[in-house]
């Protein structure tokens, strides 16, 4: 029988890090947790009482797992004493972002949310692909300069899904005093960059430093260009593998594999699309999203709302810009929408 995160937390959440190190599982349990529904706040507060602070309501598909975890772990030997602190949650029309930090005597821990159900993040995505820094990621970039102490000695940065992008980012443009602190960076089957990042000297510095761990059918942590991938087996199809609780474990490690061939053939069609693709073109095709959004208040609705097919026409009317670029943009929505029918 396939094991996952759960088995690793209930055999290995009555073991101290003294006794068992910090490893890639505690990185994922963080990457997790950062999507409970919390309060911004910047004290202190013990995880064992983190759910003082856990507002009522669920925001995407993997905040109820965070919370079924977080009832698993609070009161346990491992985590309950680990020290929260910096919890930054804003989501708005133009920006969906979620970080806090952990301490223990040792290490410190930065973790960043990935996407949740919010429109606007999904928005963020799609200027993955056309900009940098985005909103976002100078959001990323500032929380590190500015939580980091000079007393955090051993740092790690990790995130799931558009988190794993922005632990990456943070860490390619934070101080080169925190930069040399930071041990390992874990982005979790998160997006990579614009081909002029990946080959920037900002990008080659945290390469060596960066553990980026992909589902064997992985449609998100394959999109834009990264490097140094390890595949790992994992259950379900289609975005059901972007899913933490999905991936295959044995003991402190992922079951390793090789990248399906349905997803390799995506990567490869995506890959040569965005080559091509243009920047303005893409930031204008955005500001026309932006607008049918706010005038069919689908930023309040949600993305559910939307007929597709008006979207598509929309797109496909917008004027002065190239048609692969619409074409692009409008493959990455029907993944968004129904990405099963895209493998």
């Amino acid at each position: 029988m396939n094991k996952n995160i759960y088995e690793y937390l209930n055999y290995y959440k009555d073991y101290s890090f003294d006794e068992i190190l910090f490893n890639v599982m505690d990185a994922l349990l963080f990457s997790i947790l950062i999507y409970l529904p919390l309060k911004s706040m910047k004290d202190y507060v013990l995880l064992e009482d983190l759910n003082k602070y856990i507002n009522k309501y669920e925001h995407g598909a993997i905040a109820p797992i965070a919370l079924e975890i977080y009832r698993i772990i609070y009161s346990s030997k491992r985590y309950k004493n680990l020290r929260v602190s910096n919890i930054s949650k804003i989501n708005n029309n133009t920006l969906q972002f979620g970080a806090f930090t952990i301490r223990d005597e040792d290490n410190t821990y930065v973790v960043y949310e990935g996407t949740n159900a919010s429109v606007s993040g999904w928005m963020e995505n799609f200027m993955l692909s056309c900009k940098f820094p985005t909103n976002t990621q100078e959001y990323a970039i500032k929380y590190l300069n500015d939580t980091i102490k000079n007393s955090d000695k051993n740092i790690y940065v990790c995130g799931h899904s558009k988190g794993g992008n922005l632990a990456m980012a943070s860490s390619m443009m934070c101080t080169n005093s925190i930069f040399t602190r930071i041990k390992k960076i874990y982005n979790f089957d998160g997006p990579g960059f614009r081909k002029e990042q990946y080959n920037s000297k900002e990008f080659k510095k945290v390469n060596d430093k960066t553990i980026n761990i992909l589902p064997e059918g992985s449609i998100v942590g394959v999109l834009l260009f990264n490097d140094n991938y390890t595949y790992i087996k994992a259950k379900g199809i289609g975005f059901k593998q972007h899913y933490p609780t999905n991936w295959d474990v044995f003991g402190q490690f992922f079951v390793k594999t090789n990248l399906i061939i349905t997803s390799r053939k995506f990567k490869e069609s995506i890959d040569k699309s965005l080559i091509k693709l243009k920047d303005d073109d893409m930031l204008k095709i955005l500001d026309e999203v932006n607008v049918f959004l706010e005038n069919n208040n689908i930023y309040e609705k949600g993305f559910n709302n939307i007929n597709f097919n008006d979207f598509k026409k929309m797109v496909f009317d917008i004027k002065g810009v190239d048609e692969n670029t619409k074409k692009v943009f409008i493959d990455l929505v029907k993944l968004m929408f129904n990405p099963e029918k895209n493998k």
